[in-house]
């Protein structure tokens, strides 16, 4: 009895060895499947860490800043300012003789070509080092070349080095004489123009944005403005001031000299009808334009003060009349016992000089939304502006207190932004006849019936639609004072300034 049990119980027993056995090996295969992942890993590390793919810096020819112009004969012409990392690496060190002047970051070179690509070929044959583009920090298009087209810009869509958040300005004459900007605050010009545009204060286009306007259905691109402009010396030499010249000797004759441009500004922009330059908009103009496009975000609008916004109704400030001249009568701006000539021993409360008084607000939260509405054949626009203001300097005679003068201010801003965005619509419906609103898009979400009809010819029925635009700017603030430094009662002469604190 007990051998039979035990030769029924061998065939389990060698069952449960062979068990073992299977979960042994696949405890060993698990082991050799992770040292031979740890291994594959360590062996790819050095391909991971990309050196295969390395560029030393003293091997490369960093760009900064690209200026594109065209060329006779129809070829285009490339100017890059390239880097010196030696003039950069320490610093903004000084020139050399004393001079107290930064010395120059970069060095501007051009090449001409049938095409860009062709240009930068020929361009790095100049160049002893290789070409690198990602660290481009802004595109400037000149007005020839802008009037020939946009098409030129493809090499900068398609390199995988160019980078789509590349502010994009435009200026007037050639792009390349702005890469001449002398150093000031920071030593090369893409990293000033992309400064000044990342304050926020003036309109800003970047590739990418310029390509969505390019190809959008019911849109046409504008782009800000550079503009080269002199310094208050240089301005001083012309007119012949006392000003003295960049080596410090006197310029007596002013203005005979050879005067360069020493800043930028960046105001107004360049309209496009389709792909070509149509024209210019001046300040105030490319102001309403950022309000009809919803690009503002922030800034100061300064209004000349209404009459209805004055203490005293006489529209005076800082104790000065508002009137000239020599002759005239007691109370219109001239010194009642004063013969010709006497306001000059007057003290300056007293005098005829005109102090225009004005206000300055800092608007912040805006929006701006558009509807459009068809009747018929008749296209109609309605744009709201909405925001909210601070009150941050008064020129004149103004109680924030009143309320009837916080209203009468505020009525004069909301009318000073119409007015620009109006100069704006006035532009481009009458004289350009493009849309550089992007209202055509507005129409090809809301209406796509309407806007099948009218999408190859948009250009031309835009001039015949109506805009209405209604601003509401409320004024929130009005500072750290509710009272007006130096507040004048009638002319020349002050009033009580009780609860003024300094």
């Amino acid at each position: 009895m007990d051998l039979d049990l035990a030769i029924y119980s061998t065939p389990a027993v060698a069952a449960g060895g062979l068990g073992a056995r299977a979960k042994e090996d696949r405890r060993l295969m698990i082991w050799y499947r992770r040292v031979l992942a740890a291994l594959l890993l360590v062996l790819g590390l050095p391909a991971l860490s990309g050196c295969w793919s390395r560029h030393e810096i003293e091997e490369l020819a960093i760009i900064m800043a690209v200026a594109l112009d065209s060329a006779p004969g129809g070829q285009v012409r490339l100017t890059t300012f390239v880097v010196i990392p030696r003039a950069v690496g320490g610093g903004p060190s000084m020139g050399g003789g004393g001079s107290g002047e930064p010395q120059k970051a970069g060095e501007v070179i051009s090449a001409v070509g049938s095409d860009f690509a062709q240009a930068t070929r020929r361009l790095e044959r100049q160049v002893p080092r290789r070409l690198f583009w990602a660290q481009n920090r802004v595109i400037i298009i000149g007005e020839d070349l802008a009037r020939r087209g946009l098409n030129y810009l493809d090499l900068f869509l398609r390199d995988r080095q160019m980078r789509l958040t590349t502010p994009v300005l435009i200026t007037r004459g050639e792009a390349r004489k702005v890469l001449d900007l002398p150093p000031g605050i920071e030593l090369n010009p893409g990293t000033i123009l992309t400064g000044i545009l990342r304050n926020r204060t003036t309109f800003k286009v970047e590739l990418k944005d310029l390509l969505a306007m390019w190809e959008a259905p019911g849109d046409n691109p504008a782009l800000p403005e550079v503009v080269m402009t002199p310094t208050l010396e240089q301005e001083s030499k012309e007119t012949g001031g006392e000003g003295r010249d960049a080596k410090g000797g006197g310029n007596e004759g002013g203005g005979k000299g050879k005067t360069q441009p020493e800043a930028v500004v960046i105001k107004g922009a360049g309209a496009f009808r389709y792909d070509r330059l149509a024209g210019w908009l001046d300040e105030k103009e490319a102001n309403g334009l950022m309000w009809l496009r919803g690009e503002v975000t922030e800034g100061v609008v300064t209004v000349p003060l209404p009459a209805g916004a004055t203490g005293t109704g006489q529209g005076t400030a800082g104790g000065l009349s508002s009137t000239t001249g020599e002759g005239g009568s007691p109370g219109q701006g001239q010194n009642p016992g004063a013969e010709k000539g006497g306001n000059r021993d007057l003290p300056l409360a007293q005098t005829t000089l005109s102090a225009p008084a004005q206000v300055s607000v800092v608007f912040h939260r805006v929006s701006a939304k558009t509807k459009a509405q068809v009747q018929g054949q008749q296209v109609t626009f309605m744009v709201g502006i909405r925001g909210q203001g601070d009150l941050i300097e008064v020129t004149g005679n103004f109680n924030p207190d009143n309320q009837e003068q916080l209203l009468s201010l505020q009525e004069a801003v909301n009318k000073a932004i119409e007015e620009r965005v109006l100069l704006a619509l006035r532009k481009a419906q009458q004289e350009f006849q493009t849309d550089i609103f992007g209202f055509g898009e507005i129409m090809h979400r809301s209406n796509p019936r309407y806007w099948h009809q009218v999408q190859d010819h948009w250009n031309e029925e835009f001039p015949r639609a109506r805009v209405q635009v209604q601003v509401e700017l409320q004024l929130r603030r009005t500072g750290m004072t509710n009272r007006t430094p130096g507040r004048v009662g009638a002319v020349g002469g002050k009033v009580s300034t009780q609860g003024m604190t300094r």
